[in-house]
């Protein structure tokens, strides 16, 4: 009696039959719903952080040849890229930001500008991917 008993407790897992179909209880639904939008916004910073990045290069530039050279790098060397830099920069007690979009050719690197201003005040400068698109 118990192997039968066994049997008719796994016809449901090995049968195909639509009789064991039912529609999702409403609180799975939403679990499930929470789960796509979770993994669509890890795709997309997945996609964006191996897209484009920052470098700095080793020459030194700008006020007394305190700054450094950036660059924003395409990340793919089969594809172009359209990164959007944001640019942070500070002088005296003025600050602001502003962004710049990017056409970069698979393999290259775009020149940004040096993180070190030459007039006094000195300015100061970052630089930031916000946004990237594989073209």
């Amino acid at each position: 009696m118990a192997i039968e008993q066994f049997v008719k407790d796994l016809k449901p897992f090995f049968s195909d039959s639509e009789e064991y179909i039912s529609e999702l209880p409403d609180e799975e639904k939403k679990i499930n719903e929470e789960t796509v939008k979770l993994l669509s916004s890890q795709e997309e910073l997945i996609r964006t952080s191996n897209c484009a990045r920052i470098s700095h290069g080793d020459n030194r530039c700008g006020f007394a040849k305190s700054g450094r050279i950036a660059y924003v790098n395409n990340a793919r060397n089969d594809k172009q890229v359209r990164a959007t830099v944001r640019v942070h920069w500070r002088q005296g007690i003025n600050s602001g930001q502003y962004d710049c979009v990017h056409t970069i050719p698979a393999g290259s690197r775009k020149l940004l500008g040096c993180t070190r201003g030459v007039c006094i005040p000195v300015a100061d400068y970052s630089y930031r991917v916000v946004g990237c698109e594989v073209l």
